[in-house]
């Protein structure tokens, strides 16, 4: 029989329920499962934020997967849609930066990013001037699995854990930095995400704040 050094063994690696979950989570993800895209609900709202009368927008998809979201943004104009693994158009993170460097402008933006948004901002704004800024955001209070998370969510939004209306209340202030106008116009709640609206307008410093130049 062989004997073992109680030094020599090497410890168990366990993972936390947390990160069990987010495995499960991205396998869904990877299978299209619409129990974690929940492609319904999100294309409902489109519908019900969009006009059909308004064939004209210029709609960008960042994160536009298997396309289960793009097909019906087709009825709404023309979509420029973009994702690393399914379409091999690069890192959308990365992109938006390339369509900022070339002015190009949209008034329909969709962030349906499979983690935290938060990279985008606040020069996702540069690409709208007068539009609505779709995103999926995680609850912080689901996904948070470690150290690195809380610390990335601490240094976006000033805490670690962060709720719903201080999310909420930093992307609307997020705009100010490049002089939008930005607010909530729907919101819906899909377990471990929610799914926000955002009507975005340009608007002018000076008027903004009541100040006049001389």
């Amino acid at each position: 029989m062989k004997q073992y050094n109680l030094f020599d063994l090497k410890p168990i690696e366990t993972k936390s329920y947390r990160a069990i979950r987010h495995d499960i989570v991205r396998k869904k993800q990877n299978s299209n499962s619409n129990e974690v895209h929940h492609p319904l609900q999100k294309i409902n709202q489109i519908h019900k934020v969009l006009s059909e009368e308004n064939k004209s927008n210029k709609i960008l998809e960042l994160f536009s997967g298997r396309g289960n979201l793009t097909k019906h943004y087709q009825k709404f104009g023309d979509v420029s849609c973009y994702d690393k693994k399914y379409k091999k158009t690069g890192d959308s993170f990365l992109v938006f930066h390339n369509l900022i460097f070339d002015k190009k402008k949209f008034n329909v933006i969709d962030i349906d990013a499979y983690g935290f948004p938060n990279r985008f901002f606040p020069d996702i704004y540069l690409l709208i001037d007068n539009g609505y800024l779709f995103i999926t955001m995680p609850k912080p209070s689901v996904n948070i699995l470690n150290g690195i998370t809380q610390t990335h969510l601490y240094s976006y939004f000033g805490v670690s854990n962060p709720c719903k209306n201080t999310i909420i209340n930093q992307i609307v202030l997020w705009g100010l930095c490049h002089w939008r106008k930005v607010e909530l116009i729907d919101q819906i709640d899909l377990k471990s995400i929610w799914r926000f609206v955002f009507k975005v307008v340009k608007v002018k410093a000076t008027e903004y704040t009541g100040v006049k130049n001389r």
